[in-house]
């Protein structure tokens, strides 16, 4: 009922896009070519700026309240942040636009992700705000500016979608995350949960030097729930670093269970940690059926996969070799941007020199 609500009000809100943007264009035409083409030049930057704004509202709202981004997706512009480096690039403006951030601290996380997820809304009910007050200035001045006219049918639609707390097929709107966090919904609950797992990581706390009831005292969810994944990673590293290698193991193999739900670049992590995995339970057939469908990860600077070939080398007998990618795993580390998931890995290198 809910996701037949939220259909409806899309198909309410793209009528009206579609109206409005009618009108302005009619009343431009009747005005003159030049009007027109005002118009039509202020609805293309609309376009392309509405979105922009609504992000930059989140990241803004992210670095006041300690959180950094990650990864931002604007129309067609990509930031992403990797080994302490932000990548920027091109992608296709139909895409989801998106903002992924992280604590870089621990405590009061729920005002703090509250404030970063209502920010893309702030930014955007301004911008449309001083679009209309500026045409309705200039109408009344006796210039009538039909670009500011053109701007505002698409912001209005963009502001508006996203301003009822609802779950499109595309995901859930700023308000409805809002709303999860301030009344503890499940979903927004755990990932709170692993946000200020994050942050303390961040602060120089290894896995499992943090409090444990931000693993384990949190909601039972969906396993298509994003939040599900991302705890029970974290679970799986808990355990590792405590040394429960068989509770480790039963939490990586459901965590690879639920690799349909997951994007491609998270598949291959969680691949490599089975690689990792098989090889320190000296399963030499499993590690290597594990690899060939991470490859690409492998064959990545990142200490995690240097990790799991280390790990299937000393499986293997290989002892020249592994010591070799431990170098390299060492390295690498110096990229690693959390403190405390820097001490992980080397307590995991550690034991693999002792093997």
């Amino acid at each position: 009922m809910k996701r037949k609500l939220a259909t409806a009000y899309a198909v309410v809100c793209t009528i009206a896009f579609l109206a409005g943007l009618t009108l302005v264009f009619f009343f431009a035409q009747k005005a003159g070519v030049w009007e027109t083409v005002e118009a039509l030049v202020g609805f293309a930057v609309s376009f392309a700026i509405a979105p922009v704004i609504h992000e930059l509202g989140h990241v803004s709202f992210a670095q006041a309240n300690g959180l950094r981004c990650t990864y931002v997706k604007c129309f067609c512009f990509r930031f992403q942040r990797s080994g302490g480096k932000t990548k920027f690039s091109f992608v296709s403006p139909f895409a989801a636009e998106q903002t992924q951030a992280f604590p870089t601290s621990g405590g009061n996380m729920q005002k703090r992700v509250a404030r970063y997820t209502l920010g893309g809304l702030v930014f955007s009910g301004a911008l449309l705000i001083a679009i209309i007050a500026a045409a309705l200035i200039c109408a009344l001045l006796g210039a009538a500016t039909y670009s500011l006219w053109g701007w505002i049918p698409y912001t209005a639609y963009l502001f508006l979608l996203n301003l009822p707390p609802f779950d499109y097929v595309s995901g859930k709107t700023d308000t409805l995350v809002y709303l999860g966090i301030r009344k503890g919904y499940d979903a927004e609950s755990v990932m709170l949960s692993a946000m200020e797992i994050q942050g303390e990581l961040y602060e120089g706390k290894s896995f499992a030097q943090i409090e444990d009831s931000y693993y384990f005292d949190v909601p039972q969810l969906c396993e298509d729930e994003p939040a599900f994944a991302v705890i029970l990673d974290l679970r799986y590293r808990y355990y590792l670093e405590k040394g429960e290698t068989e509770k480790a193991r039963q939490t990586l193999d459901r965590l690879t269970q639920l690799l349909p739900y997951l994007s491609a670049e998270t598949a291959q992590k969680i691949m490599a940690e089975q690689v990792y995995m098989r090889s320190t339970l000296k399963d030499v057939d499993g590690a290597e059926a594990s690899g060939r469908v991470c490859r690409e990860f492998l064959t990545s600077d990142e200490a995690a996969a240097k990790r799991a070939l280390a790990a299937f080398c000393v499986a293997c007998g290989r002892e020249d070799e592994a010591e070799l990618l431990i170098g390299q795993a060492e390295a690498s580390l110096q990229r690693e941007e959390f403190t405390g998931a820097r001490k992980f890995e080397k307590i995991l290198l550690s034991r693999l020199k002792k093997a």
